[in-house]
């Protein structure tokens, strides 16, 4: 008996991808012919796994429990634009805005687009007495600064008047809410002393650009109530590094930290 160790045998190169194809084609008949559905499942999953990767994509773990939320889905799917929007970051706002829910102080978004962040937003916090404020132009972005040129070649450039969307659709997505939405239409921070004597306990910053970031980010902080959550949605986006230097220089000398998420948003919680 010979005492020799053997490490496993190396693929011939032309043995590699005849493997590959076996181990696709296993995977593909356990997803369309698996015993149970558990099979199946983990089948499929594995495929579009295997897919994502190739083209440099990450799925999301398939035994996410949020991904099962049925009341989370309850609530967005009723949402008439719910499909033309990334559910991972909703469900982050909805969960940060009811961690609040109890916190005295109204709510509000700037950069409204559609309503959908503040269709979850308003679910999440409702109650007698609150407003959401929504702040848009409603004509689409600003015209983009030297700062607002991304320097990722994958990321797109703003141009003025991206991301327009109609005052009438954003105000039919959010009628369920009636009087607790309160429309102020301008430029930022044109109509931001409609509500320069209320108080904030959660605030979405989604407007792309450094100086809108940062006139967002000054007025509201200050009105932040203790423990009061304010989010920048662009802040880890390559398409918008004036909004993450404009979150970072107003930041620099404030005592509470800037929690970056792996949804391209970032947080802060006020002390």
């Amino acid at each position: 008996m010979s005492g020799e160790l053997r490490g496993p045998r190396r693929l011939l190169p032309d043995e590699a991808p005849l493997r590959a194809a076996r181990t696709v084609a296993g995977s593909l008949g356990r997803a369309l012919f698996g015993r149970t559905a558990v099979v199946r499942e983990r089948a499929r999953f594995g495929l579009m796994e295997r897919l994502s990767r190739s083209f440099g994509f990450e799925l999301y773990n398939a035994h996410s429990h949020w991904l099962e939320d049925e009341a989370f889905w309850a609530m967005w799917t009723r949402f008439p634009d719910h499909a033309r929007a990334r559910p991972d970051r909703k469900f982050l706002v909805h969960q940060l805005a009811r961690s609040v829910r109890d916190l005295p102080g109204d709510t509000a978004e700037c950069g409204v687009f559609e309503g959908g962040t503040s269709y979850v937003i308003c679910d999440a916090t409702a109650r007698a007495g609150r407003v959401h404020h929504a702040f848009d132009s409603f004509e689409g972005l600003s015209t983009p600064a030297a700062s607002d040129a991304p320097q990722d070649p994958r990321a797109f450039t703003w141009r003025p008047g991206d991301m327009r969307a109609e005052e009438a659709r954003a105000r039919a997505n959010l009628a369920r809410f009636g009087d607790g939405v309160q429309f102020h239409r301008g430029w930022i921070p044109a109509r931001f002393p409609d509500v320069a004597e209320r108080r904030f306990c959660f605030v979405h910053v989604d407007v792309d650009l450094e100086q809108p970031t940062y006139d967002s980010t000054a007025f509201f902080y200050e009105r932040l109530v203790p423990g009061g959550i304010l989010v920048n949605d662009d802040y880890g986006s390559h398409a918008c590094p004036g909004a993450r230097a404009a979150f970072d220089r107003f930041m620099a000398d404030k005592p509470e930290v800037i929690v970056e998420l792996p949804t391209a948003q970032a947080m802060i919680v006020k002390r």
